[in-house]
């Protein structure tokens, strides 16, 4: 065995065909080893160890594995395209105090709507409504579930149409009202 070692070379990551060989090179290291002990052998004993190697071989053949296995592909990164315009939307999008807007002037609110239900996703609307509305909360004393499971459970841009109406609704019932109140300062 110990002339087999300076045999073996560096394998640069390639191990399956020295591996492959190893229970080959014992087993044909063992049959020489027993032939060059024994001096004695008959032709008999001799061609018995030859048919025994050639049987062990056959049966070493058939468990030798193919090559190395290959690791799994790696999965492709998902909705990378998608978030980056997201941002782009995002920076796109000017955003202001709404303290510093007139009461009267039509501004763009984003509303998030969390997952409440398990069978929700996290979803964004962008509403138009006075500034007044958004200043005073008044919209949120509106919310019921009846208005979220709706618009919760159609398509984004179907959602989007049906809060807007929601939206245009409360308004309109709010502005004579709004009207009559007299503004506290």
């Amino acid at each position: 065995m110990i002339g087999r070692m300076g045999k073996m070379l560096p394998t640069n990551g390639n191990w399956i065909p020295e591996s492959r060989r190893f229970p080959q090179d014992v087993l044909a290291d063992m049959l020489e080893g027993l032939c060059r002990d024994m001096p004695n052998l008959s032709p008999m004993e001799c061609q018995a160890l030859d048919t025994l190697q050639v049987r062990c071989m056959a049966k070493l053949a058939n468990r030798q594995p193919e090559s190395n296995p290959l690791p799994p592909v790696p999965k492709k990164p998902r909705r990378q395209v998608e978030k980056n315009t997201l941002q782009q939307q995002q920076e796109e999008r000017e955003e202001h105090c709404i303290y510093d807007v007139d009461d009267s002037e039509m501004v763009s609110n984003r509303i998030y709507i969390p997952r409440l239900r398990a069978t929700w996703k996290l979803r964004h609307f962008d509403i138009v409504m006075p500034a007044f509305v958004i200043k005073q909360g008044l919209l949120n004393k509106h919310f019921h579930w009846e208005i979220l499971n709706k618009i919760m459970e159609i398509p984004d841009a179907e959602g989007q149409a049906e809060f807007q109406k929601f939206v245009d609704e409360v308004v309109t019932k709010l502005l004579p009202r709004r009207k009559s109140t007299p503004r506290r300062g």
